[in-house]
């Protein structure tokens, strides 16, 4: 249970523990349980937080520690599409990948291991196949240059596209040759929302 950030998220969107226990017509402290690790996140419960907290299902439960990622992924994969997805990896080359991620800051809650699935990133030098590391803690804290991790939601349908875009504010940029890809998109905080800074690249 990641319950650092699904603290941070609460404080991102002004909610309270209360509110969240509103949700589900309990009190406060089942929060508090779920976050210490005294009950598990149940799926009604995870649907609550991911509506209050404004983030997708699967980001939750996986910060829950209820799912693992491809498990996860299975639930909702809207979520997953786009730019990048959250690194599952393969037994043969996980622990190299670990290590790696691990000599560069990684190998912390907060702080994942994102593979780009297309070249929306390549005038900068990030091609498909290439390894990134997000800081989810310093997603407040990027500035005008930093290369983030962001989502496009549909609140209509429910699903979102993770972004892989340069932070120039108030908009997030592509650098790619394509040109669907040269749309800019504004940073509400609700509808496009930096979900971590990319702290690291590697290319395997």
């Amino acid at each position: 249970m990641d319950d650092k950030w699904f603290k941070q998220q609460q404080k991102k969107v002004g909610v309270t523990a209360d509110e969240i226990a509103n949700r589900m017509g309990r009190s406060r402290s089942i929060v508090s349980h779920i976050y210490t690790g005294r009950q598990k996140m149940s799926v009604e419960w995870a649907k609550a937080f991911a509506d209050v907290l404004q983030v997708p299902l699967d980001e939750v439960l996986r910060r829950a520690g209820v799912l693992d990622e491809p498990q996860a992924r299975a639930i909702n994969p809207g979520f997953s599409d786009g730019d990048a997805v959250l690194w599952a990896g393969k037994k043969s080359e996980g622990e190299r990948i670990d290590t790696i991620a691990a000599a560069l800051g990684g190998g912390k809650p907060g702080i994942d291991v994102w593979q780009m699935n297309n070249d929306a990133m390549a005038l900068d030098g990030l091609l498909a196949g290439d390894f990134l590391l997000a800081d989810s803690h310093q997603s407040e804290m990027c500035r005008a240059g930093d290369v983030v991790v962001a989502q496009n939601y549909d609140w209509k349908t429910g699903s979102a596209t993770t972004l892989i875009r340069r932070f120039e504010p108030p908009v997030l940029v592509a650098a790619s040759i394509k040109p669907d890809d040269k749309r800019v998109l504004v940073v509400d905080g609700n509808n496009v929302v930096i979900k971590g800074k990319v702290i690291a690249s590697w290319r395997v």
